[in-house]
């Protein structure tokens, strides 16, 4: 189908360029987002007007540049907006309450034994809203919305809003979970449910170095692998909303035991980044881990069984960096999520020098950074997802769909 668009939606689209310029480069003046975004000072006016009167943004200091009276900066309002991030996996949950300047406000983070049942995970997701609620003393009218994350792949509907859990072998009793209708009707706020890496990939672009890339792939690691993708500055989702699933890409069935085809049924990438695993590993062999501060003791003492693990699924990993390399040519490759910052920096360090090798034809290489947010990346993005939902300048906004704006993410609330 091919949308058009009309006056109230391109209206639409230059108020969220206008406060995204405005949270990207402020303390600014009118005049600079004029600028920059090449819309009139009459338009520039009436918009920041009306994000003065929501309290999204408020007027900072005077900054004097040349003759005449000094010009009044603009300056994003960190109390505008709030949201809550909720990071479900099979051995945690993460939840953050981050205000609208992407400083986390609140943070509660619960271990898990065992995948909970739906029934128990949507009362402990609930049950600890209301903590982070009542720690920050905020009534629950503040929170434009909850994200939350469940490792992919994910079921999206026929109208493209991801709503389901379809993961069955991860989360076993999950199949079909409508997680966005429960907690809705429980918490009475938008829900918004999205790929973990994909939210830590969406985290990446709205506060942290992604910012000023525009196409980057993000490498998660959590239980296993996953990946978010960010093209032209828009998360990528692909035609079943699931893509950058690298942990599903194919591993020869050498590389797994025959209990992990028994716990993981097909061999794939996946499988080599299991921290459960590795866990199982290091106990066989004497070595006693249960939790990332171990997993970054061990490294600084350089355990065998460790390294042995990481160097493993690196060198598998490597061939599939270099795929996205060449088949998306991103200005760079995050790596980010639930692995000791140690780790990470020993990965990148470790496939700079491995790609380096691999690479065939001489093209500038995606940069390999870390991200920005450490192991509560899923969370932070998860966080972030009401508010670029509602308020991130993205180009489905300008289409329309039976009338109204096309926002594929919403679920319920107001989108300007």
């Amino acid at each position: 189908m091919l949308l058009g668009t009309n006056l109230k939606h391109a209206k639409a689209y230059n108020f969220r360029i206008v406060l995204e310029t405005i949270r990207r480069f402020g303390p600014i003046s009118r005049a600079e987002v004029a600028r920059r975004t090449e819309l009139t000072a009459q338009t520039i006016s009436n918009i920041t007007r009306e994000l003065l009167d929501l309290g999204l943004i408020y007027e900072a200091e005077r900054q004097r540049d040349g003759r005449g009276a000094p010009s009044i900066l603009l300056t994003i309002n960190p109390d505008g907006a709030y949201s809550i991030g909720l990071d479900l996996d099979r051995d945690h949950l993460t939840a953050l309450l981050v205000d609208f300047a992407g400083q986390v406000r609140q943070r509660i983070h619960h271990t898990l034994d065992e995948v909970l049942p739906p029934e128990k995970a949507m009362d402990l997701l609930a049950h600890t809203v209301y903590e982070l609620l009542q720690a920050a003393q905020l009534p629950p009218e503040k929170i434009w919305g909850i994200g939350v994350g469940i490792p992919g792949p994910l079921d999206v509907s026929p109208d493209g809003h991801v709503t389901n859990v379809a993961n069955p072998k991860a989360f076993p009793g999950w199949h079909r979970v409508p997680v966005v209708a429960i907690l809705e009707k429980r918490l009475q706020l938008p829900v918004f449910l999205e790929n973990n890496a994909t939210a830590a990939a969406i985290g990446e672009r709205w506060y942290g170095a992604g910012q000023h890339i525009a196409t980057f792939f993000y490498v998660f690691f959590s239980e296993g692998l996953g990946g978010g993708l960010i093209i032209n500055g828009q998360p990528y989702d692909g035609h079943t909303g699931n893509a950058g699933e690298l942990g599903y890409c194919y591993l020869p069935p050498a590389y797994t035991s025959a209990e992990d085809l028994a716990i993981f049924q097909k061999p794939h990438l996946g499988i080599l980044f299991n921290v459960p695993r590795l866990y199982r590993r290091l106990r066989e062999a004497g070595y006693m881990a249960r939790s990332l501060e171990d997993l970054d003791q061990l490294f600084r003492d350089q355990n065998p069984v460790l390294l042995e693990w990481l160097q493993l699924g690196l060198e598998h990993l490597a061939p599939v960096i270099l795929a996205i390399e060449y088949l998306i040519d991103p200005e760079a490759i995050f790596f980010g999520g639930r692995l000791p910052q140690s780790l990470i920096t020993y990965s990148i360090e470790w496939l700079e020098k491995r790609l380096a090798e691999m690479r065939i034809e001489e093209k500038p290489p995606a940069r390999l950074l870390p991200s920005t947010a450490g192991i509560d990346a899923a969370a932070l993005g998860l966080a972030t997802l009401p508010m670029y939902v509602h308020l991130a300048p993205a180009p489905h906004v300008l289409l329309k769909t039976n009338g109204e704006p096309n926002t594929t993410r919403r679920t319920t609330g107001t989108v300007y």
